[in-house]
């Protein structure tokens, strides 16, 4: 991620977005009690670590940048109580906390760090996730407003790298069809 950073600043001649945007959970998650180890530590390394070092190596370019958008993915688990995927909620939670925690950490530099809080995303993955598992297949009904696309949460991302959100920072924005609410 350092070099990545490093040669897009050079190239570009600065950072203005940071989108830290891998991820993923899997259908081994389970509760604290039951889910392999192993899974903990993927879904932690993979969604928070990689985060993490995300901004780690991207705020330092923003600010030299003269401030910029730190777009975090987060997931609605991390607002909402949901069993059987303790693995998953644990990564997303830790990257809402920390967004909130470098929002504050580095407004004065102009940086601004939001996350996005999608419901499951129907991308080529997860439709295959959804169609191999009979408990999955009702997700749709919990969803107001239908499945998410892909394109719902370019949307907002595009919304928090732009100045039209110049005023919003530390926010966790659920992107889920209602899903948090229902």
């Amino acid at each position: 991620l350092e070099r990545a950073i490093k040669t897009a600043t050079d190239h570009f001649g600065g950072l203005h977005v940071l989108h830290n945007n891998a991820g993923g959970s899997t259908a081994v998650d389970d509760t604290a009690v039951e889910a392999p180890l192993d899974e903990f530590w993927r879904a932690i390394k993979l969604d928070l670590y990689g985060t993490f070092l995300g901004c780690r190596f991207g705020i330092p370019a923003l600010i030299k940048s003269g401030g910029g958008s730190v777009i975090n993915m987060s997931s609605n688990v991390a607002l909402m109580g949901v069993p059987g995927r303790d693995c998953y909620t644990a990564a997303k939670g830790g990257i809402a906390a920390i967004t909130r925690s470098l929002a504050v950490a580095y407004a004065a530099q102009k940086v601004r760090v939001n996350a996005i809080a999608p419901s499951a995303t129907m991308t080529e993955r997860v439709k295959r996730l959804v169609a191999g598992n009979p408990a999955l297949t009702k997700l749709a009904d919990s969803h107001l407003l239908g499945l998410i696309e892909p394109e719902d949460i370019a949307g907002m991302a595009l919304y928090l790298a732009s100045d039209d959100s110049r005023m919003v920072t530390g926010q966790v924005l659920p992107v889920d069809s209602g899903v948090t609410i229902s």
